[in-house]
């Protein structure tokens, strides 16, 4: 008798899971917009997502890797602007996805957050310091910032910092301690979007020129962050004390991917900073 009694609970129990499993697949079919991805897609991606979070098996390929975005921010916990419109560099990137998942306790895991850099640092990247004021990066970008733009996907972005520079930062950033008083010290951002980047020694391939004519050697090249994926490098060069009187400096980078010489250019003296700039 009581045996009996198990078995036909059990077997209500079965059908009605089996009834809530037929309701939720109706109702998915029904009313859930999956577009532009077919229902079948959606599902297919799913589960691939929840095979990847669980098992750890690098079974995503590149048009996976937006939805896996998408799912875990801007449909969880920021809209699409908040992420996108706040460009950082591939540091600050790190930063931020580290904090999200340790500090903000967002629920992603090691494996997926590692997915999710990847994407913001391939697609909303700066290499301008994003602590600064609009104004402070306007001037930033005029007197400071100078890009070739990527030839041969190797896309090199360097920042001289003399001490308008931390005027602009408060006195913050990477070329704390480096004597920029004493020394002509540059902020070098290494980016690769296809292929990964080789052990550069820059300080055998760089050179500053004066207009006068002069060249300077590096006195030490410091790489001060490298992503895992080894498609981003940050470094500090640091050069011997130059004059900047009335005429340019010049670095010269050589026989790096894409050009037999890359020229980054700036005129000086710089430009005294606008009152209340990046203050």
């Amino acid at each position: 008798m009581y045996n009996n009694t198990l078995r036909q609970f059990f077997t209500a129990l079965v059908f009605f899971a089996a009834f809530l499993s037929l309701l939720a697949v109706l109702f998915f079919l029904l009313f859930i917009d999956t577009s532009p991805m077919s229902k079948s897609e959606y599902l297919y991606m799913n589960a691939k997502f929840i095979a990847f979070r669980y098992t750890g098996l690098n079974i995503l390929d590149e048009r996976d890797i937006k939805p896996l975005y998408e799912s875990s921010c801007t449909r969880k916990c920021h809209s699409r602007d908040v992420i996108e419109r706040a460009r950082h560099t591939a540091r600050e990137w790190e930063d931020v996805v580290q904090r999200m998942r340790l500090v903000n306790k967002a629920n992603v895991k090691e494996n997926e957050s590692s997915v999710i850099l990847k994407y913001l640092q391939k697609n909303f990247i700066s290499n301008v310091p994003t602590i600064l004021s609009p104004e402070a990066n306007k001037y930033l970008k005029q007197y400071l910032w100078r890009s070739d733009f990527g030839e041969s996907d190797l896309y090199v972005d360097i920042i001289y910092t003399p001490l308008n520079y931390h005027a602009l930062t408060s006195g913050t950033g990477e070329t704390i301690g480096y004597n920029v008083d004493k020394y002509t010290v540059f902020l070098v951002y290494l980016n690769t979007h296809q292929s990964k980047l080789l052990p550069f020694q820059i300080e055998k391939l760089t050179s500053l020129r004066d207009s006068m004519g002069a060249e300077y050697k590096p006195i030490k090249w410091q790489v001060t962050y490298e992503s895992g994926d080894l498609h981003h490098r940050e470094g500090v060069i640091i050069f011997p004390k130059v004059k900047t009187e009335a005429g340019f400096l010049e670095i010269v980078l050589r026989d790096l991917p894409g050009q037999k010489e890359r020229l980054f250019r700036w005129d000086v003296p710089i430009p005294d900073t606008v009152a209340g700039q990046g203050l």
